[in-house]
């Protein structure tokens, strides 16, 4: 993350040192393309779970289910964003985008009798972010309400059809909120942005253990890197 940091001050001096930057002028609607990085984390997890053997049925020891555990782990993941954007506004502005997102984070399973794992838990979803922001030259500030779906088994475009298929009032029941706050910077065409994404309910993650319930219900936070392009 530290590395992420050290490249905002070349970012500043690029945009506000560009002559023809500041000559250019704003459109009132714009939309463009980006694609970028997450840097996520679980967060608030403490999970129990029966362990299953080949067969699918909980392992049993002494007449009793085997349960194995997991626990939080500080490490970060790192997955893939992109999608479109659109911007309303010249000087104060509203953005919509549309994204396909990976995201998730490291957890330890303790596994009852073995040796404890550490593994990443990822998730794809669609994420719709809704922002309010401002310019101040090249600089923007901007944040805002995301609403996620979960992307099915990984498939994206049969989570598509499925949601495309039902009534909106279902699509948003299973939507799970959140927020992003950032900050960007304009060069050339180029939208650099970093923002902080933060979840407002549980979701559910595949832990990637076939051993053990596929699901695992939790937070995530992240941050996100990336770069766009502007039409």
């Amino acid at each position: 993350m530290k590395n992420l940091f050290n490249l905002l001050p070349l970012l500043f001096v690029l945009c506000f040192s560009s002559p023809t930057q500041a000559q250019l002028p704003a459109k009132k609607f714009s939309w463009g393309l980006k694609v970028g990085a997450n840097f996520s984390q679980l967060d608030d997890l403490s999970y129990q779970t029966p362990r299953l053997g080949a067969d699918g049925l909980p392992v049993l020891t002494g007449g009793k289910i085997v349960y194995d555990f997991f626990q939080q782990n500080e490490g970060h993941t790192t997955g893939l964003v992109g999608g479109a954007y659109a911007r309303i506004g010249r000087k104060i502005y509203v953005q919509p985008e549309i994204l396909f997102s990976v995201k998730g984070g490291r957890m330890d399973l303790i596994r009852q009798g073995l040796e404890t794992r550490s593994f990443d838990a990822k998730v794809g979803t669609i994420d719709l972010p809704l922002l309010l922001g401002i310019k101040l030259g090249p600089l923007r500030l901007n944040a805002g309400p995301l609403a996620s779906l979960r992307v099915l088994d990984g498939d994206l475009k049969g989570a598509l059809k499925e949601y495309n298929s039902q009534s909106v009032r279902q699509t948003v029941r299973q939507a799970q909120l959140g927020y992003q706050a950032g900050i960007g910077l304009s060069f050339s065409g180029m939208q650099f942005e970093l923002r902080r994404e933060g979840g407002l309910g549980k979701s559910v993650f595949s832990s990637g253990e076939p051993s053990t319930q596929a699901d695992v219900s939790t937070r995530s936070s992240l941050w996100q890197l990336t770069v766009g392009f502007g039409f």
